[in-house]
């Protein structure tokens, strides 16, 4: 089942909350209508639901923090040459008391379950003066607001979880994509005084680290260098990520430029950057990655000398002619959408 859509709760989710919320409504309504003190009774059962629904809400947010996918130091804490796609390891003292809290709460959940009727009736006794109940009450004053409790707390902690997931994922994302960003940024703009002569920089590309393969295209933005070009050629073939391969294309661009770019690699570039647009998943209309996929291809114009080059691409593994071979890390369309 979807539950949300663009970082959204679909519609019906939101139609099944509020529902279930409309009707603990309706039922105090009903039940303050038949009180003595119809006021009191709805404003007293309001407080209680209000304050189960944070209590359940709490819980649920603890149950719905997000865990952390790290990558560089974080990711590899005994790797001293390993840094974080975003230049730090993020804080996780959140994700690791929500997760000590978690397990404790199931703990001592499961070892009081027995006398859970018990504490329920003692819970529905003690607040249901706040109802219109007598003190100490066991009939309907007490039952109605035990079950008020119940209630609430569980919309709570649906709500509380189901926002969490999709709010809070998003919010923390959003912001380490935008810190990640600004840590490239200074990266392409440093590269020529950083020193990274072209070993050094296909050190770093073939680690294996998402977050130092990124910096090894961000170096190559910055100062491009023709002798690392299949480096970017194997980027946009294998890409991981929407960001990695925004990297790897703006790569492409600064060393289309390059005079001293060989045939050869110009056309193995020109040959990925074309086969990458022809999914539009991967690199969708309007975005981006596509405005600068087209700039590639105009800056590397495609000459007869450069199709000679790469047969298996022009003519296809089979020898159809047009016929382009799958790439690692890609697949066409059709096969996408299965």
């Amino acid at each position: 089942m979807e539950l949300e859509r663009g970082g959204e709760p679909v519609p019906a989710v939101k139609f099944g909350l509020g529902a279930v919320v409309a009707a603990g409504l309706v039922g105090m309504a009903l039940y303050a209508s038949a009180s003595g003190h119809w006021a009191a009774a709805l404003g007293g059962g309001l407080i209680v639901a209000a304050t189960f629904t944070v209590g359940g809400g709490l819980v649920g947010f603890l149950f719905g923090v997000p865990r952390l996918l790290t990558s560089g130091a974080a990711a590899h804490p005994d790797d001293q040459g390993a840094t974080s796609t975003a230049g730090y390891a993020p804080n996780t003292n959140l994700e690791q008391v929500s997760d000590w809290l978690t397990k404790i709460l199931l703990g001592a959940g499961l070892t009081q379950i027995g006398t859970l009727p018990h504490r329920l009736r003692e819970l529905g006794e003690w607040l249901s003066p706040v109802v219109g109940g007598a003190a100490g009450d066991h009939g309907g004053a007490a039952g109605f607001v035990s079950a008020l409790a119940v209630y609430y707390t569980v919309v709570g902690f649906v709500a509380g979880w189901l926002l969490t997931r999709l709010l809070l994922a998003r919010a923390l994302t959003a912001a380490d994509r935008q810190t990640l960003a600004d840590s490239v940024a200074k990266t392409v703009v440093a590269a020529p005084s950083l020193g990274f002569g072209p070993e050094r920089v296909r050190e770093l590309f073939e680690t294996g680290v998402e977050g130092l393969r990124v910096q090894a295209l961000a170096l190559l933005q910055g100062a491009p260098d023709a002798r690392n070009v299949d480096l970017i050629t194997q980027a946009i073939d294998r890409h991981l990520s929407p960001f990695e391969l925004l990297q790897a294309l703006l790569a492409a661009k600064a060393a289309a430029g390059l005079p001293d770019l060989g045939e050869a690699d110009r056309a193995a570039l020109r040959s990925a950057v074309a086969y990458k647009l022809r999914n539009t998943r991967t690199v969708p209309p309007y975005s981006r990655r596509r405005a600068v996929a087209e700039d590639v291809l105009k800056r590397l114009p495609e000459t007869a000398a450069a199709t000679a080059l790469i047969p298996t691409q022009a003519q296809g593994e089979a020898g159809a002619p047009g016929l382009t071979p799958a790439r690692s890390g890609d697949q066409p369309e059709a096969a996408a959408k299965d």
